[in-house]
């Protein structure tokens, strides 16, 4: 067993970390999609990833116990509209109230549906009401609050 000499691990991504804060509801999956990631609704009402000029209706929540890492296509899956999140930093640097933006535009080495600290014109977008609850830990992983 190891020893923690700096500070805990965040969680992993998809992880609701503050239970009684959250309002998380059921949908069906029309892609599959990272845990911890962004999605919205599309045309027909199924969770999907984020395409330019849409909106963030919320966030992948990982189920427990799982060994995957995505909400597959076709099935069932919860979302989380409100509450505190642990999500992976894809890019630039967290700090706590920080602007949560999200990626629509796949770029060199940057996926649909990345988590990052910054604006980057015209291929992510700033989350309403989504913020840095603090720094990110070793892995990357930080936790935002989203709808509260």
């Amino acid at each position: 067993m190891g020893a923690i000499l700096n500070r805990m691990p965040t969680g992993f991504p998809g992880d609701v970390s503050r239970k009684a804060d959250a309002t998380i509801e059921a949908g069906l999956m029309a892609a599959t999609v990272p845990y911890g990631a962004p999605v919205t609704l599309d045309d027909d009402g199924k969770l999907a990833p984020l395409a330019d000029g849409d909106t963030v209706y919320g966030f992948m929540v990982r189920p427990y116990p799982t060994q995957m890492t995505a909400a597959e296509a076709g099935s069932i899956q919860d979302v989380m509209r409100r509450g505190y999140m642990t999500i992976t930093l894809a890019q630039g640097t967290a700090v706590k109230g920080g602007q949560v933006y999200a990626r629509h535009t796949a770029d060199a080495g940057k996926a649909v549906g990345d988590i990052e600290a910054a604006a980057d014109a015209g291929k992510n977008v700033a989350v309403p009401g989504c913020i840095f609850m603090g720094e990110a830990d070793g892995s990357g992983n930080v936790e935002i609050s989203f709808n509260l």
